[in-house]
């Protein structure tokens, strides 16, 4: 009679579990590497509000020894069920970017993290539009770990990648012995990962949308311009940033390689020779002393097969050769507020206000002519060191330059294009923008922050959330089921007539030079 009874428990336990497991979201997932197992968590601002998590998946090899600068190699497969429920490493990189502040993350960093948003369905059963956050930090810095919260209260999946970060992520011999722009080849493996797993999520692999900011916003245009990207993404968000930013590549990537090689006293031109060496040497030193030089930043590679930027950008979009889907792209009105550290150098040296991606002689008669008609427009009274003008000069010049001529390319084509400028200004901004606006990456406040307190800060959250899940449901801007009025929307549809907001733009001195970007 125990024995039947033992029987019986055993049964009934085992039905349970498979009832579990059969009638609601599973948190057990096969990958292509393997079992992942998720969790539930709770939001830090909303005890009630709960979602799945799987923290710290892998998606590439860990590029390390002889991978250390080398395009990224897909994960290996692991047996049993893998516990990912907690924030893996982030990739290398000072914490602030600057002298004096300490390494954090590692080399192991090739990872990514899967939300899904509360259900009761089974994944099977769910086809729900995906959202990959890529992160900004100037190429140099920055971390995978946004809550994804906010977006999570819409019917969303949002996946944040991690992806190499400078002297590691970007370092280009010109030649096979490193190719170059590891990091945004880690953000396209990232990309494949995504797009051949994520339905085993309850995600929809035909409705993946790419967004980030800054360097984030930089990379989404890169993944729009590579032709190694095509298919992966449905529709891209573009957040402050681009490839024609200067501060969003370099142009002399073996130069700035044997600069950084010779600090550590390898004085041989032979890049092999160069890459074994530094491939010896400790991330961490390597890391800091990366800021003894010129950034590690993305550039055009050499021709090879797997190349991802084989050729100035700014060729691509003129020419139409990019990803074409629907683009959400914008930047904030006080972007350049992040640099107001630095706006005297216009007064030190007129000639600072030329955009360095010119390629400008500034001993030219040209230099003297670019000064004027720039300064005709921005500094009428020649006044340089005011910091109001400066701070819009540089929102332009860091910023909108480069944004506006992507728009324009971007409008050529029959895909919806929806040009923005975020301007709300709240105590909550960081830069306390000397104009009233917003400064760098202050629309993220409202698409991260989840302990907003006034109504007004909580009902832009709303728009801004609300805009960017409806894009990623829908592939076009809607306010279904909002409050906001159509009057008060800033995105505008964009037409071919669209011009520069720079005055001076229309003069082909500026666009001719611009071409050699």
């Amino acid at each position: 009679m125990a024995s039947y009874v033992s029987s019986r428990v055993t049964l009934f336990v085992i039905l349970l579990i498979c009832i579990n497991e059969s009638c609601g979201y599973n948190l057990t997932v096969l990958t292509e590497g393997g079992y992942v197992r998720g969790y539930r968590w709770r939001s830090n601002s909303n005890l009630n509000f709960v979602f799945y998590g799987f923290k710290g998946i892998p998606y590439g090899k860990p590029p390390v020894g002889n991978l250390r600068f080398q395009d990224p190699q897909p994960a290996e497969p692991w047996d049993g069920i893998k516990l990912v429920n907690s924030n893996p490493d982030s990739c290398a990189a000072h914490q602030s970017g600057s002298a004096g502040s300490p390494v954090i993350g590692s080399e192991n960093c090739l990872y990514l993290s899967v939300y899904v948003t509360r259900t009761d369905e089974n994944n099977e059963d769910l086809s729900l539009p995906v959202m990959v956050w890529i992160h900004g930090g100037a190429f140099v810095r920055g971390t995978p770990y946004a809550n994804p919260s906010n977006l999570l209260e819409k019917p969303v999946i949002v996946v944040v990648i991690a992806y190499r970060l400078g002297v590691l992520g970007f370092l280009n011999t010109e030649d096979e012995n490193a190719w170059g722009n590891a990091g945004l080849k880690d953000q396209n493996l990232a990309l494949q990962w995504i797009k051949n797993n994520i339905r085993n999520f309850g995600g929809d692999p035909n409705k993946i949308t790419i967004f980030g900011q800054s360097a984030g916003g930089a990379s989404i245009s890169y993944q729009l311009a590579s032709p190694r990207s095509e298919g992966l993404f449905a529709q891209a968000i573009s957040q402050s940033g681009n490839t024609l930013n200067e501060w969003g590549f370099t142009k002399n990537p073996k130069k700035i390689l044997f600069q950084f090689a010779r600090l550590f006293n390898i004085e041989s031109n032979n890049t092999a020779e160069v890459v074994r060496e530094l491939q010896k040497i400790d991330y961490e030193v390597l890391v800091d002393t990366s800021l003894q030089v010129d950034r590690f930043l993305p550039s055009v590679e050499v021709d090879h097969p797997g190349a991802f930027i084989d050729r100035s950008t700014y060729e691509i979009w003129t020419n139409g050769d990019f990803n074409k889907v629907p683009v959400i792209i914008g930047y904030t009105s006080e972007d350049g507020a992040y640099a107001k550290g630095r706006y005297r150098q216009y007064a030190t040296n007129s000639k600072n206000v030329i955009p360095a991606g010119l390629n400008v002689d500034l001993d030219s008669p040209i230099a003297d002519e670019l000064v004027q008609k720039i300064s005709d427009f921005y500094f009428p009274d020649r006044v340089y060191d005011n910091l109001t003008r400066s701070l819009n000069f540089m929102t332009q010049h860091y910023f909108a330059r480069g944004i506006r001529k992507i728009v324009a390319d971007l409008v050529k084509t029959t895909q919806p294009v929806y040009f923005y400028m975020f301007s709300y200004a709240t105590k909550e901004n960081y830069t306390k923008g000397i104009n009233g606006g917003a400064g760098h990456d202050e629309d993220g406040i409202y698409l991260w922050n989840t302990t907003l307190n006034t109504e007004a800060d909580k009902l832009t959250r709303s728009r801004l959330i609300t805009l960017w899940t409806n894009f990623a449901i829908y592939g076009y801007v809607s306010m279904t089921g909002s409050s906001w009025e159509v009057e008060v929307f800033t995105f505008t549809a964009l037409f071919n007539t669209m011009t520069h907001s720079y005055a001076f733009l229309r003069n082909c001195i500026y666009n001719c030079l611009l071409q050699s970007v």
